[in-house]
Order: structure tokens, then C-alpha cells, then sequence
């Protein structure tokens, strides 16, 4: 049954609305086509009620993020994270729609991670005189396994107990090459990573290696570390 309201306090316990009435403006309370709202305006009251001569509880600001629980006329009605609860004008706000949570082995952050770290290796080359490097899908699947599998089997080492040294394992993954490197890192972020690789002759040779043509790279995190896997092949 849809109820005449005008003014609303919410109280979010067992998910049940306490609303109390007011003949003066009436309304209707309704679900909403929407879950989360987005506060577009600089500023922004949040009211016991819909409409302007309700009490003001707070004033939220430009970006704040409410849920939506439900409308009445022009208002939303709202709740704040810390449970707060309370009403809205619609013209202030817009639909929030939030991007999916991801951990670091997902292809969007991954990706993410790759095009960071391929910045600053061909950043390098580039102050050195040497071609850029391509991202091989295939070198990055094998540098995220090799990332992965330091993870799973508590190594850090260029020699893997299941897959052995980084050029057997290139050759288990069907991977051909006349010239290859491995470098491996395990630090806070991307940017710490290639500074470290700089920072050493070994690493930094690989990183401008002029037979190398195309690099793949793998990140995985755990325990707080960024476990780093830069694969070279001409």
C-alpha cells in the first residue's frame, strides 16, 4: 500500500521506515528506479523531510555518495554511510553507477599496472636511444604466472620449483626466442619496481636490451608486496 507522507524519519533497524505524517504538503512514497545517487551540487541540505521547510540534518557536498531507499515526489529519500538517514532534492543528485572492485590479478588492473610499467621502460629506452618495446599478450601471461606462482609456492627466486628457469618455463609455455631475460621484483608499487630495476646493472641491461623487441609483464599482490615479472624476448 502506497502511503500519503510529507515528512519522513527513517530509521534503518530490520529494515523498517518509521515515517511520521504531515497534512500540510503530501506525497507519495515510492520505490526509486535507482540505488545509489551522486551529489552533483556544491552543496547540499539533507532534510528530515521532503521538502524545504524540514529541519536540516546535515549538508552534504559535491561527490558525496548516498543509497537510495526510496522517493517521494522530487526527493530522494536517502541514507549516508554512517546510517544517517533523510531526504533529498533529485535535481541536485545524478545515478551512481560505481566501477566493479578488482584485485591486482584481474585484467583491468592489470592492465592498469602493464601500461604504468611500460611507460617508464620505454621512457628509458627512449632516453637511450632504443626502440620502444611491445606489450605480447603472450609474455604476459607467462610473467603473470610466473608472479603467481612465487606467490603460491613462498619464493623469490628466477629458478621455479614447478616450471624450473624463466627460459624452460618460456619453452613450456610454447613461448620462441633467440634472445631472452627475466627480471623479478617484489616491492610496494609499479613505480618503486622499475626504480629498484634501474637502480641495478643486471636488471637495468634487460630493461635496455637492444635484441629485445616485445615484453610482458605480470603483477600479483600479497602480503602488502607487489610481486613483479618482466619477461624480454627479441
Amino acid at each position: 500500500m502506497i502511503k500519503r507522507i510529507s515528512a519522513i524519519i527513517v530509521l534503518a533497524v530490520f529494515g523498517v521506515f518509521l515515517c511520521t505524517y504531515n497534512p500540510g504538503v503530501a506525497g507519495e512514497f515510492t520505490a526509486a528506479n535507482v540505488k545509489q545517487v551522486q551529489v552533483t551540487a556544491n552543496n547540499l541540505h539533507l532534510r528530515t523531510g521532503a521538502g524545504t521547510n524540514h529541519t536540516i540534518i546535515t549538508t552534504l557536498h559535491k561527490g558525496n555518495v548516498l543509497e537510495v531507499l526510496g522517493k517521494i515526489d522530487d526527493w530522494y529519500v536517502v541514507k549516508m554511510t554512517d546510517d544517517t538517514v533523510g531526504c533529498v532534492v533529485t535535481r541536485y543528485v545524478k545515478s551512481y553507477n560505481p566501477a566493479p572492485v578488482t584485485n591486482p590479478s584481474d585484467t583491468s588492473s592489470a592492465t592498469a599496472m602493464q601500461t604504468e610499467m611500460l611507460g617508464y621502460i620505454n621512457k628509458a629506452r627512449t632516453d637511450a636511444n632504443l626502440a620502444p618495446l611491445k606489450l605480447d599478450k603472450a609474455l604476459c601471461d607467462g610473467a603473470l604466472l610466473k608472479s603467481q606462482d612465487m606467490v603460491n609456492n613462498n619464493y623469490f627466486n628466477h629458478q621455479s620449483p614447478k616450471y624450473g628457469s624463466p627460459f624452460e618455463m618460456m619453452g613450456k609455455l610454447g613461448i620462441k626466442y633467440n634472445y631472452a631475460g627475466e627480471n623479478i621484483a617484489k616491492h610496494l608499487t609499479v613505480k618503486s619496481a622499475h626504480e629498484g630495476f634501474m637502480n641495478s646493472s643486471g636488471h637495468r641491461a634487460n630493461i635496455l636490451g637492444a635484441n629485445y623487441g616485445k615484453v610482458g609483464l605480470g603483477f600479483v599482490k600479497s602480503g602488502g608486496y607487489l610481486y613483479v615479472t618482466q619477461w624480454f624476448t627479441n
